[in-house]
């Protein structure tokens, strides 16, 4: 099953096919993508846990700008939680604004769905992509063969994943 993040993303991918020729070429025209400092991205990480209290890891991961089309490395941030109250991912994702309070909103980078949440942020040289899902949580069940959006489950038997990554260009 694809995600909202999943969509997004071929659906970004296929727009630059449209008006780029190839992505190769396109990935070419952009800048490379570097983690921001290890020390900065364990800050962001306490801070989106102090933010949602959900436990979260800091490490580097592989990343690729739907936007632009740029290629590299991200700080990568990840947690999950259940028995949260949230009702729909922008609540969760208005919580984890607050982290990035200084940096500007990129439209661009914004995504809203049912399942899942995505925004971004820019500052100088670094981009923030915020990426909020749900799933059922554990003992929960819903058909395979419906839509995530239709299983009508509580908020607090859902299984919330955050995923965050921060990269800068390479000057």
């Amino acid at each position: 099953m694809m995600t909202l993040r999943d969509t997004a993303r071929c659906f970004a991918v296929g727009l630059m096919f449209l008006f780029n020729g190839t992505l190769g070429a396109r990935a070419q025209q952009t800048p490379a993508l570097n983690p921001i400092p290890a020390a900065e991205c364990q800050k962001f990480a306490a801070s989106i846990h102090d933010a949602t209290a959900f436990t979260t890891t800091a490490g580097e991961d592989d990343y690729t700008d739907v936007t632009t089309g740029g290629e590299g490395r991200s700080c990568h941030i990840t947690g999950s939680a259940s028995d949260q109250a949230y009702a729909a991912p922008a609540d969760l994702v208005a919580k984890i604004a607050g982290v990035f309070s200084g940096w500007t909103d990129e439209p661009d980078r914004t995504a809203e769905g049912p399942d899942g949440a995505e925004k971004g942020y820019v500052s100088g040289a670094q981009i923030a992509t915020v990426d909020v899902s749900w799933e059922p949580g554990p003992g929960v069940a819903c058909s395979d063969k419906a839509p995530l959006s239709s299983c009508h489950i509580l908020p607090q038997q859902k299984l919330w994943n955050i995923v965050v990554d921060i990269v800068q260009t390479a000057k």
